[in-house]
């Protein structure tokens, strides 16, 4: 199954306690097992820990040339998205014209909690392997409410929690999961053990999974630990995805990145030596056995000649090469085609080499049409990024509502817009140029900007524009007011004398 798979236990959100969930407990942890083993493997191929590693050369032993090259696209890629998408920080916006000063503290409080590197590093693990997490919770120690946040927000990676939903109609949110693996001494031996901390909206559990007998792991629960929660009742995580399937560009793009990575590699094991090739000796002798002949031919290749006898006058030595040439002209055409498939399939665009200098007009059309096909793709992925970030508004507003020295206590989360603000100074000359023409066939400011792109708020950016133009006006026609007057005041004095 693509993605990463939802987990869903058949228990109505009304009907949650311990007893309820405990039967299902070994199920989840077998999924969330499932889920945790695709998520660090897409996180690694992020990190450039590539199959080309485990690259082998055929007929070939380990010291001859077995070159590994790792291009980093997927890297780049995700790197790239997040980037795009949250490289300018989230904006909140006042939907009702309500008197209050909440907007102020929720961007101060959102600076103190450091949501703008937390937002970025959550994406990364979105677009990497499918899935992302915020944890909040409120502050135990003192702060400051002019400046400080009353609560705590993080990254949580992905492939240590899980949200738990009903698999019920509406698919409520049941509980947070979170995964700790810890060693531990017991009988004199070390074992190693995982702590399973499970979140409901009342109450707060620890399990210790013990999986030391053989196919009978148990779910031993810490009484000592266990919690009410009597105040803040929303669940701690938030998930974020890109997609309902949960499927990242990792996942996407391995297939392709694994066949460039091995276009590459050959490709340089071709210059220092043909590709796989095998020497054939004919009435030769290269030593007494099979370790003596492999040394005397790679000393023979390091010396860069070798010598060859003729066994007798009647019998000819000889020596001949087969090999497997590549068409490095075709090869690399087809590297550049995969490339350009793995950026067009992630929606990124991908610089043309033959633009750096202005390039002609169909690697312009290529470029331009990468970033229309990055912006496109970067909307329809907003759109379920918020519904995240509105639940995660939601907890940091509880939070604050709670918290009786929190200034941010008016507001909810439907009467505040989120808004992202991607980087559109792409082609900018281009745009520019067009904004032109539009604006001398008297097309309306707002239409001019969204046609253009602009602007990620088409509607508060052509509003500036139509605000400064009517007080450029305004000066303009001041001044021409003036002028007149002063024509017409010397025009008077020379009349009078």
């Amino acid at each position: 199954m693509a993605g990463i798979e939802k987990i869903k236990i058949p228990v109505r959100k009304k009907e949650l306690t311990l007893q309820a969930i405990e039967p299902y407990l070994p199920t989840v942890f077998e999924k969330f097992c499932e889920n945790q083993r695709k998520i660090r493997h897409f996180w690694e191929i992020y990190e450039n820990k590539h199959e080309i590693y485990n690259k082998t050369r055929r007929y070939e032993d380990d010291s001859d040339i077995n070159n590994k090259v790792s291009t980093p696209h997927l890297w780049a890629i995700v790197n790239f998205k997040s980037g795009y998408a949250l490289g300018n920080p989230k904006e909140y916006a006042q939907t009702e014209e309500n008197q209050t000063d909440d907007i102020k503290y929720l961007n101060k409080y959102s600076k103190s909690a450091n949501m703008r590197t937390v937002d970025k590093n959550v994406a990364n693990w979105v677009y990497a392997t499918g899935v992302g997490y915020y944890f909040t919770e409120p502050k135990s120690e003192k702060y400051n409410p002019e400046v400080e946040a009353p609560y705590n927000l993080w990254l949580r990676p992905a492939d240590t929690c899980a949200k738990i939903y009903s698999s019920y109609n509406g698919e409520e949110e049941l509980f947070d999961m979170l995964v700790t693996s810890y060693t531990k001494v017991q009988d004199g031996k070390k074992k190693e053990f995982i702590l399973i901390s499970l979140y409901l909206p009342d109450f707060y559990y620890e399990f210790e999974y013990d999986n030391t007998i053989p196919n009978t792991p148990r779910f031993n629960i810490r009484p000592d630990k266990t919690q009410v929660r009597m105040i803040y009742k929303d669940l701690p995580l938030t998930e974020k995805f890109a997609n309902e399937n949960r499927i990242g560009v990792v996942e996407i793009g391995e297939t392709l990145q694994d066949a460039i990575d091995t276009i590459y590699s050959n490709e340089v094991d071709n210059v220092q030596d043909l590709v796989n090739e095998m020497l054939i000796f004919r009435n030769c002798i290269l030593g007494e056995n099979e370790e003596a002949k492999a040394k005397n031919l790679r000393d023979a290749k390091r010396g860069g000649a070798l010598e060859i006898r003729d066994p007798s006058p009647d019998i000819e030595a000889d020596v001949k090469t087969l090999s497997t040439k590549l068409d490095h002209t075709d090869i690399l055409s087809l590297m550049e085609s995969i490339k350009n498939e793995l950026y067009a399939t992630c929606g990124v665009p991908i610089a043309i080499s033959d633009t750096s200098n202005g390039g002609n007009k169909q690697g312009a059309l290529q470029l331009g049409n990468g970033w229309e096909n990055a912006y496109d793709r970067l909307l329809d992925e907003i759109n379920s990024f918020l519904v995240a970030d509105y639940k995660l508004l939601a907890k940091i507003l509880a939070i604050c509502k709670k918290d009786p020295l929190s200034k941010l206590n008016e507001l909810n989360a439907s009467e505040i817009e989120i808004k992202y603000n991607p980087n559109m100074t792409d082609n900018m000359l281009s745009k520019a140029q067009a904004y032109q023409f539009f604006y001398k066939c008297n097309v309306p400011s707002r239409l001019i900007v969204e046609w253009c792109r602009l602007s990620n708020d088409p509607v508060t950016t052509s509003k500036m524009i139509d605000d400064y133009r009517e007080e450029l006006k305004k000066i303009v026609d001041n001044n021409v007011d003036n002028s007149n007057k002063n024509v017409d005041n010397i025009e008077n004095l020379g009349n009078n004398s």
